[in-house]
């Protein structure tokens, strides 16, 4: 919300003071690649572009006349920021972030001459990276008994031994080296056969 007004003069090329539908489309890339929650928002509402959000805002009328002050931009923008969320202190958080910023420091000289982020609303230019995305994956639960409940994209939901073994498989994967994943893997067979060892609890 802080950059509101950036983005409205950046939008109002002819700074009559409102903004139009034209002006508003032309600057739409630029501000779903900047503020990756606004194209979430709309996915979740299932909006075609954020003009069906001024829509909403204005009132039932035809697109082509929507014109917006910088207090009614803010309002309707209001409306995604109010339901932005920080991403889950997760481990597959984690990973994606880490992966993001090596990506970034790898690349780090090529995108200083070479900018391929979005436009900066506040100054000339662009941005040096592209902003983080993330990419839900599923997320699994240990219900015990050699069970798990597995919920993957597309809300698939899935609970029991097949679970189980996909998870095993997720998590094999998962290690760093082949060593560790056999390791990992012959102390699953060895529980298996044998039980879990309790003699130490």
């Amino acid at each position: 919300m802080e950059d509101i007004s950036a983005i409205f003069q950046k939008a109002d090329k002819d700074n009559s003071g409102t903004l139009t539908v034209k002006e508003f489309q032309e600057a739409l890339d630029d501000i779903c690649d900047r503020y990756p929650q606004v194209k979430l928002y709309l996915n979740n509402k299932q909006m075609s572009s954020l003009v069906d959000l001024l829509k909403e805002s204005k009132g039932d009328v035809a697109k082509e006349s929507i014109e917006l002050n910088v207090e009614e931009f803010k309002s309707a923008l209001s409306q995604v920021d109010s339901q932005m969320k920080n991403l889950p202190a997760t481990a597959q958080v984690a990973a994606q972030q880490g992966s993001y910023l090596a990506d970034c420091f790898n690349r780090m000289e090529e995108c200083t001459k070479n900018p391929e982020g979005p436009l900066r609303f506040r100054e000339s230019g662009r941005h040096r990276f592209r902003p983080f995305r993330y990419k839900h994956l599923g997320q699994f639960a240990p219900l015990g008994g050699e069970q798990t409940a597995a919920q993957l994209p597309g809300d698939w939901v899935s609970i029991g031994h097949s679970s189980q073994w996909l998870w095993y498989s997720v998590y094999a994967s998962k290690q760093v080296s082949w060593r560790t994943r056999s390791l990992v893997v012959s102390d699953w067979m060895r529980r298996f056969i044998f039980g879990r060892d309790s003699s130490q609890i």
